[in-house]
């Protein structure tokens, strides 16, 4: 059985690197007869792992004593109404727009018969070629119409068949309530990435895997979730059974947090019960980095400049009843190692709200002591405040025995799938269907447009996009240890990139020669320590009379931030690398955004240096860093010219392919809305930009023409925007490129 814990083990597979170790600097200084001009850090000061949690603790805060003082202001029920329609709204916009409503094609595929009730077996499109898998429970015992339960359901892969959920319909169903229970994306008959010849997925967390594509699309999965819960409700509410005028909605755990959005979003619910819900704000109370990040759709991407936490789905529910369930047991385990404490904050900011309304009696908080689970207490408690707020008080709160059967005999589908039995389209489909809709024509593309006038455009928009601060501070630079080796000097340097953020490395250079070089920035995935190796991989460069300047951007090399000082075994539920992304992307400040800015302040150091040719400083960018080395670049005209390498070739592709490995650090929320890579290459234009065996959203090395046909389909082949892009593939020896680079550029 995959419980909502395991379900959120993330897919990335790579683990954050740690960095510790004896100070070699005094023995390397005495060995090699050091220049004796560095300053020594003392060891407590080179704890660069707790820069960057630092500071998004800062941020964090910051974000939530913003949105505190915004409620602070809330006085008047008008003001509460007022909150309420901004909440909705943002959300719509932070979800990607509410999509369009079309025909549900409704089809019974079955029907059990049981004692007090009966099951349909339904499938719907929520959108066009979108079949949904849901069972609707109804009486048999009792005259309608009923009131209506939408049910949608927590992490677990046996979706509406989970055990504890069928038997919270059943009895629900006994008591006189319609209950429709959908599978969500990812789960029961609805699993997207399919082991071949298997009902079995290749992935323990499918949201994961499909939200994160959604970032490239300003979009979010819960988006896709919202909208299957809203048109069940459509076909709730289309049967003549149920009473229109008395629907409720009911989920656990994962199923709790859907049920906090379709309540702040769906005025047609009337009475809310969330059990173990995601109630803590991502901008919670002592916060310590990531914090209480959870699956795609629960991570609401740029909510926290508008001053949107999850406590704000709640409180958009006001005034209607709401039952909220917890366990203490969650705390650390299933949620963050603060979730009681955020639960309550929460809590007492709805009590603020309901009290403001003359409706606190329509609010309340149940602690549970159980492990995660929908429980015989918080059933019975879900059973009692749906029958206090429909005037059903004599349904009790009783359970009788379970109807047990086998999984399968709920199925919807013949296969238990729905993409081997009716095809479809799938959430990977659904994404490229979107991009296709949002990528515009390149402005490169356009006959006779003035390339200088798009290269502003993508600049602006991509500054934009990046989050960029608008201003720079003071660098406060500083050598650590200048050493002397064989053929090398070497700095080990370090300067703040903004205040707080220190970014280590090394500027190395030939001991013999010039005073004043030409200079190549070395970008890499957490690498930087390749400059400094004798003999090493970058020799050629420093043959041919260049610096190396080589950095670890923000939470790469030594800057890889500690793990949380609690909550392990929460933390170990997904990647660090994934939730300090997610955390960056809530903040509004995307994490490759954070690591662009780092690039543009080692330009500005190395300008600071009197050995440095200013006008002679070209770009190597690496692996996925040289995503940022080319944003960079495409930004400062500083940059002679670039060279990437093993770098993906186009963020469409992490749309179009299901396997994709690209980690979300190295997502530009809503860059598909308006260009690709190749245009950010063509905005470099006249410098020149080497692309060298790039590759696709799997790290498959592209051919040559394969990397060009990618370019044509936004930039024309003979647009002079394109006169400086080389690119080459399977390439044996970097060094022969390396050398050849530098004399063509």
């Amino acid at each position: 059985m995959v419980t909502r814990r395991t379900f959120l083990v993330g897919n990335v597979t790579a683990a954050a690197k740690s960095a510790i170790g004896f100070n070699w600097s005094a023995a390397l200084t005495s060995m090699s007869g050091g220049v004796g001009d560095e300053e020594q850090i003392p060891r407590f000061r080179r704890d660069f792992w707790n820069d960057w949690p630092n500071s998004i603790t800062k941020k964090m805060n910051q974000a939530a004593a913003s949105r505190k003082a915004i409620l602070a202001r809330i006085q008047s029920k008008e003001q509460i109404v007022d909150r309420s329609a901004t909440v909705r709204a943002q959300l719509w916009d932070i979800l990607g727009g509410r999509p369009e409503e079309t025909p549900l094609n409704v089809h019974t595929t079955g029907v059990l018969n049981r004692s007090g009730y009966r099951i349909e077996k339904l499938v719907f499109e929520s959108m066009p070629g979108v079949y949904v898998t849901a069972n609707l429970y109804l009486p048999t015992t009792s005259k309608p119409p009923y009131p209506g339960i939408l049910a949608p359901l927590g992490h677990t892969d046996k979706g509406k068949a989970y055990r504890s959920y069928q038997y919270s319909f059943q009895n629900l169903a006994r008591k006189g309530y319609a209950v429709l229970a959908y599978d969500p994306f990812g789960q029961g008959e609805r699993m997207q990435y399919l082991l071949s010849n298997t009902n079995r997925s290749r992935y323990s967390s499918e949201h994961l895997q499909a939200g994160r594509p959604m970032v490239l699309l300003g979009s979010a999965f819960a988006r896709y979730r919202v909208w299957d819960g809203i048109r069940s409700l459509d076909y709730l509410l289309s049967r003549s059974e149920v009473d229109p005028q008395r629907i409720g909605c009911a989920g656990h755990s994962g199923g709790a947090t859907m049920t906090m959005y379709l309540a702040a979003l769906d005025p047609r619910i009337q009475v809310a019960v969330a059990v173990e819900g995601n109630y803590e704000n991502m901008a919670g109370p002592n916060y310590d980095p990531p914090g209480a990040i959870a699956d795609a759709e629960q991570n609401m991407v740029g909510s926290l400049p508008l001053g949107l936490d999850r406590g704000d789905l709640l409180a958009a529910f006001a005034p209607k009843p709401l039952l909220m369930c917890y366990t203490v047991h969650d705390q650390g385990q299933t949620y963050s190692p603060v979730y009681e404490e955020a639960t309550k904050e929460n809590y007492d900011e709805l009590l603020r709200v309901y009290g403001i309304l003359g409706a606190k009696n329509k609010v309340e908080l149940v602690a549970g002591h159980l492990p995660h689970q929908l429980d015989f207490f918080s059933r019975r408690a879900m059973y009692g405040w749906f029958n206090r707020w429909f005037e059903k008080i004599d349904a009790g709160v009783e359970e009788a025995d379970f109807d047990a059967s086998p999984d399968a005999a709920l199925n919807c589908t013949t296969t238990g799938q729905v993409l081997t039995s009716l095809g479809g389209r799938s959430i990977v489909q659904l994404n490229r269907d979107r991009a296709k809709e949002f990528v515009p024509p390149s402005l490169f593309s356009i006959q006779g447009a003035d390339p200088s006038s798009a290269r502003e455009q993508v600049r602006a928009q991509l500054t934009k996009l990046l989050a960029l601060p608008s201003q720079r501070t003071p660098l406060n630079a500083h050598t650590l240890s200048s050493d002397l080796g064989r053929k090398l000097r070497i700095d080990e340097i370090q300067f703040e990139s903004e205040p707080g953020i220190r970014i280590e490395g090394w500027f190395v250079r030939p001991k013999e020669g010039a005073a004043v070089r030409p200079t190549v920035l070395y970008i890499s995935d957490g690498l930087a320590d390749e400059a400094v190796a004798e003999p090493g991989l970058l020799d050629e460069i420093f043959n041919h009379g260049n610096a190396i300047c080589a950095i670890n951007m923000r939470g790469m090399g030594l800057s890889t931030p500690r793990p949380p000082k609690s909550g392990p075994r929460f933390y170990r539920g997904m990647q660090l690398e994934d939730r300090f992304a997610w955390a960056n992307l809530v903040l509004g400040s995307p994490v490759i955004g954070q690591r662009v800015w780092d690039i543009l302040r080692t330009l500005d150091y190395l300008k600071s240096r009197s050995d440095v040719d200013a006008s002679q400083i070209r770009i190597l960018g690496k692996g996925s860093a040289g995503l940022a080395a080319l944003m960079a670049t495409m930004l400062d005209e500083r940059v002679r010219s670039i060279l990437t390498s093993q770098t993906l070739a186009t963020y469409n592709s992490v749309v179009d392919l299901e396997d994709y490995v690209l980690a979300l650090d190295w997502f530009v929320p809503g860059i598909l809305q308006h260009f690709d890579i190749p245009d950010i290459t063509a905005a470099i234009y006249p410098r020149p930009v080497w692309m060298i065996d790039a590759v696709d959203a799997k790290g498959a090395v592209l051919s040559e023409s394969a990397v060009r046909e990618c370019y044509s389909q936004r930039v024309s082949a003979a647009s002079p925007a394109l006169k400086g892009f080389l690119t080459r593939t399977t390439v044996e020896n970097d060094s022969e490129v390396y050398v050849d680079w530098l004399k063509h550029s």
